[in-house]
């Protein structure tokens, strides 16, 4: 059982100006932070293959990152923003005079939660696992923290999120604090747009190479190390569906939400793009809540057959609009400029119909609706 103890004055009270962010691939999520304002640290397995990634910011909106340097024996990455942020941040610890039972606040984004922070004590400052030193912490680590800063006290970075075991509970890892450090050293002097560190010696390689030029280790045996500078080719889905959503000027790299997902804004309205199976490619929009009158002027508009090929339904009190695209057609190339065209019509309907219904009907927007969006004058 962890035991209790009280924060201290210093601890984190207020977590939403951190420049902490969720950061999306086409393979998951998970966390990173800022060093600088243009440069975001998290972990190599949460954006290897994938040399463009998107971040999230807190308004929900997403831009571009392009990964700079990995090191996958300390599964460390580092991915330049687009454009500076405007957030905190958090100064690196020196790692020194760490000790068990020291409070540590781990901060990222579990199961693709909102930006969270959970706390627990130190289990063991230099646990030796796998040939490497790292923290461990009874500290509540989930799918979508790894990536994340875990801190003392003092709002300082101790260690970055990076795994647990699966096998025991409290059993959480972080990379500790020296190494990371090191790490942002070594990119600060950087000159290469790119380049994955051996795993053997750390020494920055900038093109796909079978023998490492410094100390000579084979690196076709290991067989993801090639895979690091070259984006496989995608699953014939995914390349309908980012190819669809080029059309509808959609960026897919902004929109990836894991395999087979994607998740974007259209003015205000969210679209949900997922294939829940083998027979049916998804597009969905929350568009907006029911009010409390007018429901039967609301149903009438809903059912009308005039918005064939698009239907809506009711997920509790939330107005859905769908569009249901099966797979066998997406995999018969002929049929993809109309589906295609039918994407495009999808997402302008959905940026039109949350404003509809809020206007003319009495709803209310839903949970996830972009309302900086919904009451600007462009969007009217």
């Amino acid at each position: 059982m962890t035991p209790e103890y009280q924060p201290s004055p210093t601890a984190l009270d207020e977590i939403e100006d951190l420049g902490v962010f969720q950061v999306y691939t086409g393979a998951g999520t998970g966390s990173g932070f800022l060093i600088d304002r243009r440069h975001l640290l998290t972990n190599c397995h949460v954006v290897a293959p994938y040399r463009e990634v998107a971040v999230e910011m807190r308004d929900r909106t997403r831009i571009i990152g392009k990964v700079r340097r990995l090191s996958p024996y300390r599964d460390l990455a580092i991915v330049e923003l687009e454009r500076p942020v405007d957030a905190e941040v958090l100064a690196l610890g020196d790692g020194e005079g760490l000790k068990p039972k020291q409070p540590v606040h781990i901060l990222g984004f579990p199961v693709g939660l909102p930006l969270s922070l959970t706390e627990g004590v130190i289990s063991h400052s230099r646990q030796l696992l796998d040939e490497q030193y790292f923290l461990q912490t009874d500290a509540a680590i989930n799918p979508g923290n790894s990536g994340g800063p875990m801190l003392d006290d003092q709002r300082r970075i101790i260690a970055v999120t990076t795994c647990k075991l699966t096998s025991a509970d409290s059993v959480g890892f972080g990379i500790p604090i020296a190494d990371v450090a090191a790490f942002i050293a070594e990119f600060r002097g950087q000159e290469s747009d790119f380049g994955v560190q051996c795993p053997a010696c750390a020494e920055l390689i900038g093109e796909p190479t079978r023998y490492c030029p410094s100390c000579g280790t084979d690196l076709e045996s290991n067989d993801e190390f090639a895979e690091f500078f070259d984006e496989t080719d995608p699953h014939p889905l995914v390349a309908f569906v980012e190819g669809a959503l080029t059309k509808a000027n959609i960026d897919p790299v902004l929109a990836r939400h894991g395999s087979h997902n994607w998740s974007f804004h259209s003015g205000s309205a969210p679209i949900k793009v997922w294939c829940c199976c083998s027979e049916h490619l998804n597009f969905s929009s929350p568009l907006a809540q029911t009010g409390n009158t007018g429901l039967n002027e609301l149903f009438q508009f809903l059912l009308s057959a005039d918005h064939a090929p698009f239907n809506f339904d009711l997920s509790g009190s939330t107005i859905r609009l769908n569009l249901v695209v099966h797979t066998a057609d997406v995999f018969a190339s002929a049929e993809h400029p109309e589906l295609a065209a039918r994407v495009t019509q999808f997402v302008a309907k959905a940026n039109a119909t949350d404003n509809l219904l809020i206007n003319s009907y009495g709803c209310q927007p839903a949970a996830e609706t972009q309302l900086d969006f919904l009451h600007s004058p462009a969007h009217q």
